[in-house]
């Protein structure tokens, strides 16, 4: 599933669309956290979340990637713009509005999973129709999934303009049977849940249940295993790659990072199972350190493919 090579090259080959998190992470916990109860971390940091861990992992894979987001005058929002420029990534298409934008995640990350409390300050907007089609990236990567008729509207626009759509879900409180949830999935490109939001939305027995639901509605579904790697089917055929053996630091925003390798796949591979295990090596190394600082860049890639091999 390589993209074609347009003749007139986009100033921006991916479009992202999603909010930022400041990622507040405790680490080495006794369990999860409790009412009446409290427990303290043996380790702490922060750091830029959410969409931004998307923006790093392309900007370190070479792709040339705009981060659609809103930001405001508050601290958090300064200090994330700041590591965005630190780090290398375009703040194009960053919108500043001049007020506060909070958007802030306290994280508890355990060995094998992580979980949140979060706020935010207002939803993330979404492009303008005609800066979509001004743009006209070969990709536009929603980060998060909903019914919303702008989004749906979005979309439309970007499938006329010949825009592949991937959309991630996010943890969505719907199913297969909330009206038009189908019709919303048949509309994108790539859909791509985890496992637990895959089986969650369809109510599915297994993950492999979901994956067969879900392909009958999106040509292209991938599934996040976690440890486990990914599945995927794409035009008829299933496909899986297993995760590297790594130590897991941590979890957070890993899902993230394997959007943006399996995205960075598809614009520089020759095939779909190879842009898939750009994601997996991406999702895998994004464990080993916080919230994604381990990220690879494009020379780092080739050792890691030649250690394992699609299964």
């Amino acid at each position: 599933m390589a993209l074609s090579e347009p003749n007139d090259r986009p100033a921006f080959e991916v479009v992202v669309i999603g909010e930022y998190y400041f990622d507040m992470i405790f680490r080495g916990l006794p369990g999860a956290p409790t009412i009446g109860t409290d427990i303290w971390a043996k380790e702490f940091d922060w750091l830029p979340g959410a969409s931004f861990s998307t923006a790093l992992a392309l900007a370190r894979l070479g792709t040339r990637a705009g981060w659609w987001c809103t930001f405001g005058n508050d601290i958090f929002s300064r200090m994330i713009v700041d590591e965005a420029r630190r780090e290398g990534i375009p703040t194009d298409l960053f919108q500043m509005v001049d007020r506060p934008l909070r958007r802030v995640s306290a994280a508890f990350s355990l060995s094998h999973d992580r979980g949140f409390m979060s706020y935010s300050e207002e939803p993330e907007g979404l492009i303008a129709r005609e800066e979509l089609r001004r743009l006209k990236p070969r990709v536009l990567l929603l980060q998060g999934f909903s019914l919303d008729p702008e989004r749906l509207a979005l979309i439309e626009e970007a499938r006329a303009l010949g825009v592949l759509v991937c959309s991630d879900c996010q943890h969505i409180d719907m199913t297969l049977d909330t009206p038009s949830m189908r019709e919303a999935l048949s509309s994108i490109d790539v859909f791509l849940p985890n496992a637990k939001e895959a089986v969650d939305l369809t109510g599915a027995a297994d993950v492999e249940g979901a994956l067969a639901l879900l392909s009958e509605l999106c040509p292209t579904v991938v599934v996040k295993c976690g440890g486990e790697g990914a599945i995927a089917m794409h035009e008829g055929r299933r496909y899986a790659v297993s995760a590297l053996a790594v130590e897991v630091f941590d979890t957070t925003g890993a899902g993230d990072c394997f959007n943006a390798g399996f995205v960075h796949g598809l614009l520089s591979e020759p095939d779909f199972c190879s842009a898939l295990e750009i994601g997996v090596i991406c999702g895998s190394l994004a464990v080993t350190g916080y919230g994604g600082r381990n990220l690879p860049y494009l020379d780092d890639i080739p050792k890691y493919r030649r250690a394992r091999a699609p299964v």
